[in-house]
């Protein structure tokens, strides 16, 4: 009997209990159901974005630059903060429970007896919905590698890897040059595919070309650096003529921001220069060095889950006062930990809601301190998060190591700025 459900997080449930495994790459059953309901091109515009560090702010801001042109974009990303309605949006508004709910039930009869994987079956949902709304351009972002990822059925128009790094090996491979080649493989034929990694194994281009794709890569046809006034930008048009812009400082990684200009550039969808700074300066990405400030208190929380995503917090923040650590299990703990900003006092935190999460304690015993860093261990986010608050603590702390860490960082702040504010208005705190 046909499945349905009233409920987004009753439909969750279902998709974590339909195939034995929670990741399962291939396109097999995936391609099977799509082709089916039709919905491989879902847009007249379609851009993939892989990488193993920058594909949420790289997506982020080529659908922004992209509704500054005035088209309607579609955004599919994962994973969500708070909720699972935040991996699909159009124009920076969530997909409704509604909607979302009637998108898994039209995936639900259409699959028949083929199981799919929680992330396969809500790729399928998002390419549906944004085909159903009739959008311009969908920015479709890879979840796991590439080759094998469910959003490797989508047609595209240009492809583009942000970053290639060591991450998830035991899905890609061991070395950069086998992961380069997975990421990678999200090219299409006569189609570009822009770089973002400097120096890419040479593996990187050769799967490119061999798939009979254009491969752009960074330092080589564009470039990003640091300027007296913000970040410089060199990039070439669709003509291939080279161009060179002064741009403001932004709020997300500068060589990101040189990956999406160039992507957009390629394809005749770049906007002007003047709007192009006025959306760099602007944007802001959940999750990525998002500020809070609780008088003489601030908070930064930063995803950042593996070393290049630590690397760049430390090259951004280089000193903070206290950092609140929770982590999973399959990360490079001690590669994160060596380039994370420096700190005398870390709060580790357990992320056991999570299978994959580390306990404060296991975290502790993978970390390598120095014998002068203070270090305390809490049962959950929100203990830590507490006790900064009841002792005062004053200076500038990050919270980061997984999305789950920042999600409930998220959730606390959320709740207590909502304490704060029914305190200021008079109704007091039951």
């Amino acid at each position: 009997m046909l499945q349905t459900f009233s409920s987004v997080d009753e439909w969750l449930t279902h998709l974590e209990g339909i195939h034995p495994a929670e990741i399962e790459l291939g396109l097999a059953r995936v391609s099977k159901v799509g082709a089916a309901v039709g919905c491989l091109r879902a847009a007249p515009l379609m851009i993939l974005v892989g990488g193993t560090n920058g594909k949420g702010t790289t997506s982020a801001l080529i659908a922004a630059l992209l509704r500054q042109r005035g088209l309607r974009v579609g955004v599919y990303s994962s994973p969500h903060i708070l909720r699972y309605n935040e991996r699909v949006s159009i124009d920076g508004v969530d997909i409704s429970d509604a909607d979302l709910c009637a998108t898994f039930a039209h995936i639900e009869a259409a699959r028949g007896d083929t199981t799919l994987t929680y992330f396969e079956f809500g790729t399928l949902a998002a390419l549906i919905y944004f085909q159903q709304q009739g959008v311009d351009a969908c920015v479709m972002e890879i979840g796991l590698g590439g080759r094998l990822d469910a959003v490797n059925i989508a047609a595209a128009d240009i492809s583009v890897v942000t970053s290639i790094g060591l991450d998830h090996q035991s899905w890609l491979g061991d070395t950069v040059a086998e992961i380069a080649y997975e990421k990678c493989s999200i090219a299409r034929k006569n189609c570009f595919l822009v770089c973002g990694q400097p120096d890419a194994p040479d593996t990187a281009a050769t799967t490119v070309e061999n798939i009979g794709g254009q491969f752009v890569g960074r330092d080589d046809e564009f470039s990003a650096g640091r300027s007296d006034s913000g970040v410089e930008v060199r990039f070439r048009d669709s003509r291939g003529s080279p161009q060179c812009w002064a741009l403001p400082t932004p709020k997300i990684p500068y060589p990101n921001v040189a990956t999406a200009i160039q992507t957009l550039a390629l394809i005749n969808q770049l906007p002007s220069y003047e709007d192009v700074a006025a959306v760099v300066s602007t944007l802001a990405v959940p999750g990525r060095l998002q500020t809070f400030d609780f008088g003489a208190l601030r908070l930064t929380l930063d995803v950042a889950h593996n070393p290049q995503a630590a690397e760049f917090i430390g090259q951004q923040l280089v000193q903070v006062d206290g950092i609140v650590l929770g982590m999973l299990g399959d990360k490079d703990v001690e590669g994160v930990l060596r380039v994370l900003p420096a700190s005398k006092v870390f709060h580790l935190v357990s992320l056991t809601q999570c299978h994959r999460g580390l306990s404060a304690q296991a975290l502790h015993a993978r970390a390598d301190f120095a014998a002068d860093i203070q270090v305390q261990e809490w049962d959950t986010v929100e203990q830590a998060l507490n006790m900064l608050i009841a002792t005062n603590a004053t200076g500038h702390w990050l919270i980061a190591g997984s999305f789950y860490t920042v999600e409930a960082a998220q959730i606390w702040l959320n709740a207590h700025q909502a304490d704060r504010q029914m305190q200021s208005s008079g109704q007091g705190v039951a």
